[in-house]
């Protein structure tokens, strides 16, 4: 099997390569300046309200382009139960149009995960229960080689993070149980990323294809499994008259265990805090499913996830998960005004270089065994409008429904962008 899979990688990189080659020998031109250095600039303040974790409010802010650079820099404060801050820097140029830093620090006072009762794609939407953290901090950095007018990017980075789950609550965000002994959350991982970028444009592509290649190395962290993982993620933009366009996108992502963690099923039942549980069946019951769900990711290891404002859009973040994922997705993006209009209020100031209407529709599948890719396949489909800017920000505003109701997504940027999720 390994070597089955080497076998694609290897033939996948110099497809890649002969095509990237063969594409800038014939000089694929760019639609307009790949560094271009408009600042740009958008401050928002939110109100939160999360089931087990709080309320408060917090602050969003994004600079562009700063101090005509192109450095980009995004903030966000919390305030209220979740106390704590993100701030991520990227672009910071140190040899200019040849290679960046990308940068992300972040700390957070309370926070929450869902722990649905299986991994794949068996559990129900409300069949979950959310793990409550405190003091989690978390970091990413990254070295970036760009080159042929971003054409061409080599990134190698690491990040982590550590906390620790004091509490179960149900989904509605009731306390089942505080844990005696606190569960502690740390994780590491390296990874190498390669993008062929042969569209008309870097950050709003209308034409063309765009490949990525990620591999992604994780060592074995409180008895986990120490694992690879491989992803690959293709896009086409098929131009349609005028200044619009349809695409098209494919993604895979398949870890391969190196070693296995703890496998023993008692023994994850203490570290998850079964045998704390005093008898109480709720917990008892929880705290079950995540050790078993434990158990998988020790021996199988963990592909990309599926669901969020990026992959499946109409499911909360990470709502499949398991050791192979398979997604596709078609979106037509009609830019119904294309004329460079400054923007100059008092939370948004940049210059508008479309305004976008876009309809979707999204598969996907995640298994623990690489055979039963695709036997469980969930939707999402749905519409929304963008604010594309030359500072390079994407503001969203869209409605994804699926088999478990509908998601608002707020962002920042593309859909399909990501590879990091775990």
């Amino acid at each position: 099997m390994k070597k089955i899979i080497w076998k694609r990688v290897i033939v996948t990189v110099f497809c890649c390569w002969f095509y990237s080659t063969a594409a800038f020998a014939i000089t694929f031109d760019r639609r307009q300046d790949q560094f271009d250095k408009t600042p740009g600039l958008f401050v928002l303040p939110v109100p939160y309200s999360f089931p087990g974790i709080g309320k408060g409010l917090f602050l969003i802010g994004n600079a562009g382009n700063i101090a005509e650079t192109s450095t980009d820099v995004f903030g966000m404060g919390f305030t209220g139960d979740a106390q704590g801050f993100f701030v991520s820097v990227d672009e910071f140029f140190v040899i200019p149009d040849w290679t960046y830093l990308a940068l992300t620090q972040g700390k957070i006072a309370r926070f929450g995960q869902n722990v649905y009762s299986s991994r794949g794609m068996k559990s129900e939407k409300n069949d979950f229960n959310i793990y409550v953290g405190k003091d989690f901090t978390f970091y990413n950095y990254e070295l970036v080689f760009t080159h042929f007018e971003r054409r061409l990017e080599l990134a190698y980075g690491f990040n982590g993070g550590k906390g620790k789950f004091v509490e179960i609550r149900d989904f509605e965000g009731e306390l089942v149980q505080k844990l005696a002994s606190p569960v502690e959350v740390d994780f590491a991982q390296k990874h190498l990323q390669l993008k062929i970028d042969l569209t008309d444009d870097y950050g709003d592509p209308r034409d063309g294809l765009n490949i990525r290649i990620l591999r992604d190395s994780f060592p074995s962290v409180n008895q986990g499994a120490a694992f690879n993982s491989l992803t690959f993620a293709l896009t086409y933009y098929l131009p349609i008259p005028e200044n619009n366009t349809w695409a098209f996108h494919y993604f895979r992502s398949d870890a391969h265990v190196r070693e296995e963690g703890n496998t023993d099923l008692e023994s994850l039942k203490t570290t998850q805090g079964y045998y704390a549980c005093g008898g109480f069946a709720a917990c008892e019951a929880a705290t079950l499913k995540s050790s078993q769900n434990q158990l998988n990711a020790n021996k199988n290891g963990s592909s990309k996830s599926l669901g969020g404002a990026d992959r499946l859009r109409s499911y909360p973040g990470n709502r499949y998960q398991a050791a192979h994922t398979l997604f596709y997705g078609t979106e037509l993006r009609w830019n119904f005004n294309t004329e460079n209009t400054k923007l100059d209020y008092w939370l948004l100031q940049d210059v508008q270089q479309a305004l976008q209407a876009v309809f979707f529709w999204e598969q996907g599948s995640v298994a623990e065994e690489i055979g039963e890719i695709g036997e469980t396949i969930r939707s999402s489909y749905g519409s929304g409008i963008r604010l594309v800017t030359k500072s390079g920000s994407v503001y969203k505003f869209e409605m994804a429904t699926g088999d478990e109701g509908a998601e608002i997504i707020l962002f920042f940027e593309y859909p399909w962008m990501g590879l990091f999720g775990s």
